[in-house]
């Protein structure tokens, strides 16, 4: 009789850890972010000649918001034109590093153009969990001796 007590009471324990385990995979707690891709906007791509249209002025921008399940995270930046960029991220647990990084390796010369220009880069994301996260974004300008942390802080995704 008290083995099949034991036997119950372990498969009792094991049915418990099962659906423990289920719904933290369900809850989203440890998804991690999945990052398709980045689509760049703005000055980005432009000639000399299309970035010379009268433009306006725009503020150094950066918006989290969800749609149809994807993250859009938008980020504009005011930079000097004509420059070339690429763009990373990466996860640490429940940290997001966003890169944008000046590519141009003639400082000075064939890379820039004499004005300033507003560059977008729309960083979109189809798996994350509804939570609060730490982001920090940073820029890598080749001019500079560090890289500039262009904006950091906490950003909370859960429903409102």
């Amino acid at each position: 009789m008290r083995m099949k007590k034991t036997v119950y009471y372990l498969a009792a324990l094991i049915f418990l850890s099962v659906m423990i385990f289920q719904c933290e995979k369900e809850s989203g707690e440890n998804i991690k972010v999945n990052h398709i891709l980045t689509v760049p906007g703005g000055c980005n791509g432009l000639s000399f000649d299309e970035i010379m249209l009268p433009r306006y002025e725009e503020k150094d921008t950066l918006q989290f918001y969800i749609r149809n399940d994807t993250l859009n995270v938008f980020i504009g930046i005011n930079y000097i034109c004509c420059a070339p960029f690429e763009t990373g991220f990466s996860q640490s647990a429940d940290s997001l590093f966003f890169t944008i990084t000046d590519t141009c390796t003639s400082l000075y010369e064939t890379c820039y153009c004499r004005c300033m220009c507003y560059y977008t880069f729309d960083f979109l994301f189809d798996s994350f969990s509804r939570k609060e996260y730490y982001f920090k974004i940073i820029i890598n300008d080749p001019r500079q001796d560090e890289p500039i942390i262009f904006r950091e802080g906490f950003v909370n995704l859960t429903y409102k």
